[in-house]
């Protein structure tokens, strides 16, 4: 035989065990997984819905911190430990001297604010929120010892950072916009 012919052949040869073994162009279809009535995969939590709970944390966060700030500034209670379940350094800082200065000064505050946050940054990869607020201090107002009265807005914007650390959510810095209103 020529090398032409035994080219055909082998190639002839080739075709038909392909076509005896099933060979087509197409890929065979995936086999369909079939029910036993065990029990079903939970699904993977979605992009949202991850989201939505951190969003969520960082709120918390926000409004513990207020809670405890409201509560410790009604007796000027510097030593408060509640405050750092919420909030971080350099804020918990500022807030204890804050609470120290009222209460050398025999200040406290009577009343109670409220407040409108929003989250408006996200950043979970790095463990980062920034939130928006309207603060309202209208019912809220220093009492007793040096008090001075103020001509500061009662109701002000602040902008909150909060940062995630061991998978809790913190308040660090906060900045009050007094001059503005909202």
């Amino acid at each position: 035989m020529t090398r032409t012919k035994t080219n055909v052949v082998v190639v002839s040869l080739g075709v038909a065990l392909c076509v005896l073994a099933g060979c087509t162009s197409e890929p065979a279809a995936e086999p369909q997984p079939t029910s036993t009535g065990g029990s079903t995969a939970t699904a993977a939590p979605t992009v949202d819905a991850v989201e939505e709970e951190a969003r969520q944390a960082v709120l918390a966060a926000y409004n513990g911190y207020l809670e405890a700030y409201v509560k410790a500034s009604a007796t000027a209670d510097y030593r408060t430990q509640e405050l750092a379940t919420y909030v971080g350094e350099p804020l918990l800082g500022q807030l204890l001297n804050n609470l120290f200065n009222m209460s050398r000064s025999g200040v406290h505050n009577e009343g109670r604010p409220s407040w409108s946050p929003t989250v408006t940054e996200l950043r979970l990869d790095a463990g980062e929120a920034v939130i928006q607020d309207c603060f309202d201090s209208t019912n809220w107002n220093a009492v007793g010892g040096k008090a001075q009265p103020t001509a500061q807005a009662k109701r002000y914007p602040v902008v909150v950072k909060a940062k995630r650390v061991n998978g809790k959510w913190y308040v660090y810095e906060s900045t009050a916009q007094r001059s503005s209103t909202c």
